[in-house]
C-alpha cells in the first residue's frame, strides 16, 4: 500500500468519527421588539413565565441553568432587579433520537422556541425575542439538551449585546 493511500483512508476514517461524535445543533434569534440603544442595565433577574406547551421540568431547569451560566459571568450581568428576563417555552418538538442516530441526514430533527421578554424595574417591556434551538444529529443521535443550550446561548448573546451596560 502506498503511504498516501494509507494516510487518506485513516484521514477519512478520522473525519467520519469526528462527524459522528459532533452534535449537530444550531440556534437562532428572532427579535420581536428591539431594545432601544439608550437603555442599558448592569443586573438581571431570570424568571420563568407560564409555558404555552408542555415542557419537562428537566428541560426548563437546564435552560435556566445554562442562561444563568452565560449571563452571570465576568464582564456580564450581575444578579439583581434592574432588568428581568422572563422566558417561556412556546414550541417543543424533541424529534426522534433514534431516527437521528440510525437514519441521519436530518431525520428525527428536534426543535424548540423560547420567548423572552425583557422588563425594566418598572415592569415595562424593553425588548422581546424568540430564541430557537435545533438538533439534527450527533453521537448516539444527539441529545435534545444541545438544542436547549443553543437557545440559551442565543438569549444570553442578545441580552449582553443589546442590554448590558458598558
Amino acid at each position: 500500500m502506498i503511504k498516501g493511500q494509507a494516510f487518506g483512508l485513516k484521514g477519512i476514517f478520522a473525519a467520519t468519527i469526528l462527524l459522528l461524535i459532533q452534535a449537530c445543533a444550531s440556534g437562532s434569534t428572532t427579535v420581536l421588539n428591539p431594545a432601544s440603544s439608550a437603555e442599558k442595565y448592569s443586573s438581571i433577574t431570570i424568571e420563568a413565565a407560564e409555558d404555552t406547551v408542555e415542557v419537562e421540568s428537566e428541560l426548563s431547569d437546564y435552560y435556566e441553568a445554562q442562561l444563568r451560566e452565560l449571563l452571570y459571568v465576568e464582564d456580564g450581568f450581575g444578579e439583581g432587579g434592574e432588568l428581568t428576563a422572563r422566558y417561556r417555552f412556546i414550541q417543543v418538538d424533541k424529534g426522534s433520537r433514534a431516527a437521528r442516530y440510525f437514519v441521519g441526514l436530518g431525520a428525527g430533527k428536534g426543535s424548540l422556541t423560547i420567548e423572552t421578554v425583557f422588563l425594566n424595574a418598572a415592569g415595562e417591556e424593553v425588548a422581546k425575542i424568540q430564541s430557537g434551538g435545533e438538533i439534527s444529529g450527533g453521537f448516539a443521535g444527539g441529545g435534545f439538551q444541545e438544542a436547549v443550550g443553543k437557545a440559551a446561548k442565543q438569549t444570553a448573546e442578545y441580552a449582553k449585546s443589546n442590554l448590558l451596560a458598558p
